[in-house]
């Protein structure tokens, strides 16, 4: 049974959603603001959260910072009566799977929510049978080792933790170094949905810009991740044995 969270400070809203759902089988739990939804998210797993983005308080915007690198495998739909392109464009760019506007009918709603389960299970599919073929360890200069499995890189004296998106970004540059790849097709292999090359570059130039930050630590770091101008990003690096 798919898990669905609902954020709504509107409770004749919220209420008839969260009812509507549970007799399509979905388990619903329906909370009325941003900051309930993020704590209840420390401790619970849900597949799919619906979002409205006005809310006194902590905003549904604020909701989506505070998640954008922890919640991996969580669907988001966000769910709006003040929808502006501004908003719409900021969504996607948090990792957003659906941007609906209110007033909306149930079946368009159980339409994103079953569209952003397929979603979900084929980011995981894909990744199972990437855990197949491509490497848990690599190895970068002076010591250094990235265990994509827990998100870490290691050397003699230090350690860096990735978020999931920066881990899945790392491991396609691994995986062709020297090649370019297009910003789109980084999103698309990062985050499952496909954009077009302009917006994939708005949506990957803070990750890769925080992703650069850490690496800069590392022994040896000589800005390997090489950004060329309106085409993607191609990670070059000194001859190593792996």
């Amino acid at each position: 049974m798919a898990r669905v969270l609902i954020v709504d400070d509107e409770e004749v809203a919220r209420i008839s959603l969260a009812e509507i759902l549970r007799l399509e089988g979905y388990s619903i739990k329906a909370v009325g603001s941003g900051q309930a939804a993020v704590d209840l998210l420390r401790t619970t797993n849900f597949d799919v959260m619906i979002l409205d983005l006005k809310m006194p308080g902590m905003s549904g915007m604020d909701v989506l910072r505070a998640l954008i690198d922890t919640m991996d495998d969580l669907k988001i739909i966000v769910l709006t009566a003040h929808g502006t392109m501004d908003s719409a464009i900021q969504a996607l760019r948090y990792q957003v799977h659906d941007y609906l506007l209110k007033p909306v009918l149930p079946e368009q709603v159980i339409d994103s929510i079953e569209s952003a389960l397929k979603a979900r299970q084929a980011e995981k599919n894909g990744r199972a049978e990437a855990g197949g073929m491509n490497l848990r360890f690599f190895k970068l200069p002076e010591g250094a080792v990235i265990d994509f499995n827990k998100r870490t890189i290691t050397w003699k004296n230090g350690l860096i933790n990735l978020t999931p998106t920066e881990a899945r970004l790392m491991s396609v540059l691994v995986e062709s170094i020297g090649q370019l790849i297009s910003h789109s097709e980084l999103v698309q292999s990062c985050q499952g949905y496909k954009v077009d090359n302009e917006e994939a570059a708005k949506i990957l130039r803070p990750v890769v810009s925080r992703l650069r930050q850490k690496l800069s630590e590392l022994p040896g770091w000589d800005e390997w991740i090489k950004n060329v101008r309106g085409s993607g990003y191609v990670l070059e690096l000194p001859r190593i044995d792996n």
